[in-house]
């Protein structure tokens, strides 16, 4: 197990992770040719206007603002690539989200994101045109007799320092909302598509996002230079030795500017497209299909088979692939089947089979015991949603327990719960119980369409009857997890679903909670496509009586005149 993540994180990830910001980088020069083109509009004169900001875009005057956007995007998805995880850690309460956000690698995260966000700020200031490319400007009282000079010669620029700030505030923003809107997840497509298609359904939606966003945020930052301009003012002068500037910005004429408004929206969306573009490549490359080998006559690659793959937990992000790759090949792939269906050699056993199922139904299995102690502990405490079956063990020692005196040390934590500002951060978030116990509820979608695929296939490719043994176990795992979905979705705690018509991108399903309400339709599914394909056969499989029962409903109702009805 320990070169799985040698070869995939080294090969594999690294090679991905380079290719989706070398686009990255590509995409940047049209990035500041859309810039010039919203900043510099001339409807009077429209070619002049396009083909001048088309000049001006690849003039060698701005090469090296060029040079510092691609460095700053390289950066930033440097950094996007290293907190990437299919499996992210859910914080439960306030308390243990601000530890998060505070953590080490997300404050260095952030401070990433604020200096990269002030360096693609400076960059589109310059760009935008000469009166916010330099920090000073040549003061208009400047004084000369008898060729001495009177006071400095240059006073600050305080509308670039404006615009310059405004994407420091924008990329602290950029970097608290990675984390807390669990950004740093990788969702799969529900459909896979070329990585062509899919940039160019997301790229329009992520400039209008971008431009939301933005537009949210500005007037927090309004606010606060209106209250700390005149410090951040007077600092930047005395580090610059500067002259202080003619315009007030900190005031409320300055802030009414809005000639300087436009310029800091167009900014501020232009430093979010690039980061957003720099995560949707990074996200688009590493959720694509990757074909693992079925069967493989090379000697020094034993560790790089699908059968590795799904039972994979060192890096879970192979698991995942191997889990996706396992559910395309069972429904479109017949070439491949037959290498599942196969014998290994030397020894004529069912190894592929044997290791895929077991993976599978070990995911299937999991999920129905967390489902169960989560109705366990409901039953127990009647009050939330844990996944977690110590807290249950727990509830009941409790209760057990119920005529002994707490300690002293259980009736300080008692009191302190208590306390109105402690309880707030101690209080469990909404949903967050039922995200943690629906995480990984993507790996038990493929594991039901892939095993329900593979069975219905090998009624007439299994030629060795290798999915005839496991073909009970796995129709009991089935039934079990869609039983226990069941209750669990008609519980009044169960949760609800989040909205889908959520405005930002960054606040839709990115944590992959709706992926929990298709499990019960997946299972439901599996089970009609195996007894579908199976017919009156699944009676003669040994099942328990309850299973048996239960199984007879989803066979083919027919009606009065004797025709199948769906």
């Amino acid at each position: 197990m320990t070169a799985k993540p040698h070869w995939f994180m080294q090969e594999v990830f690294l090679f991905r992770t380079i290719a989706s910001q070398l686009w990255a980088v590509l995409l940047v020069p049209a990035g500041v040719y859309g810039l010039l083109l919203t900043t510099q509009v001339d409807l009077l004169h429209p070619w002049r206007w396009i083909i001048g900001c088309l000049f001006k875009a690849v003039s060698l005057y701005n090469w090296g603002y060029l040079l510092l956007l691609w460095g700053a995007v390289v950066v930033a998805g440097t950094s996007h690539a290293r907190h990437l995880t299919v499996s992210p850690k859910i914080p439960q309460t306030r308390l243990a989200r601000l530890v998060q956000l505070l953590s080490p690698s997300s404050l260095v995260h952030a401070g990433m994101h604020v200096v990269m966000a002030m360096v693609m700020s400076y960059c589109a200031a310059a760009l935008i045109g000469p009166q916010f490319s330099s920090l000073s400007l040549p003061c208009q009282g400047s004084d000369q007799n008898m060729g001495e000079t009177v006071g400095p010669l240059h006073c600050l620029n305080e509308k670039s320092v404006f615009v310059v700030f405004s994407g420091t505030f924008l990329g602290l923003c950029y970097g608290v909302q990675y984390f807390l809107h669990c950004r740093h997840r990788l969702q799969f497509p529900l459909i896979q598509q070329a990585k062509f298609f899919r940039v160019r359904t997301l790229l329009p939606q992520l400039v209008v996002d971008s431009a939301y966003r933005v537009t949210r945020l500005l007037p927090a930052y309004y606010l606060g230079y209106y209250l700390l301009g005149h410090g951040v003012k007077t600092w930047m002068c005395a580090l610059l030795q500067l002259n202080p500037s003619p315009v007030d910005i900190s005031s409320l004429h300055g802030l009414l500017d809005v000639g300087l408004l436009w310029q800091t929206v167009v900014g501020g969306t232009f430093v979010f497209c690039l980061l957003d573009t720099s995560w949707m490549l990074l996200h688009i490359f590493h959720a694509q299909v990757f074909k693992f080998e079925v069967t493989s006559s090379l000697a020094d690659q034993t560790d790089r088979y699908l059968s590795d793959a799904v039972q994979c937990s060192d890096v879970p992000l192979v698991q995942y692939l191997g889990l996706l790759d396992m559910a395309l090949l069972a429904q479109f792939s017949p070439q491949r089947r037959k290498h599942i269906f196969s014998l290994s050699q030397p020894g004529g056993h069912p190894y592929v089979w044997k290791t895929v199922s077991t993976s599978s139904l070990a995911v299937l299995d999991s999920l129905t015991n967390r489902l169960a102690a989560c109705r366990q502990n409901i039953g127990v405490t009647g009050q939330r949603l844990s996944p977690d079956p110590s807290s249950v063990q727990g509830s009941q020692k409790a209760g057990a327990g119920g005529g002994q005196a707490p300690g002293n040390l259980e009736k300080v934590t008692q009191g302190l719960r208590r306390t109105p500002v402690l309880a707030y951060f101690l209080q469990q978030l909404p949903e967050a119980a039922s995200a943690d116990l629906f995480k990984d509820a993507q790996l038990v979608v493929w594991a039901l369409e892939g095993l329900s695929h593979l069975v219905a296939a090998s009624y007439t490719e299994d030629t060795y009857g290798v999915v005839q043994k496991s073909l009970p176990d796995i129709l009991t795992a089935m039934m079990s997890l869609h039983e226990a979905l069941d209750r669990h979705f008609k519980m009044p705690l169960a949760g609800s679903r989040p909205s889908q018509h959520a405005r930002l991108s960054c606040q839709r399903d990115v944590s992959g909670q709706n992926t929990r309400f298709s499990l019960l339709p997946a299972a439901t599914t599996a089970l009609h496509h195996i007894v579908n394909v199976f017919g009156k056969h699944v009676e003669s499989i040994p099942l328990s009586s309850e299973h048996k029962q239960k199984l007879r409903l989803f066979l083919p109702q027919k009606d009065a005149t004797g025709v199948p009805r769906s």
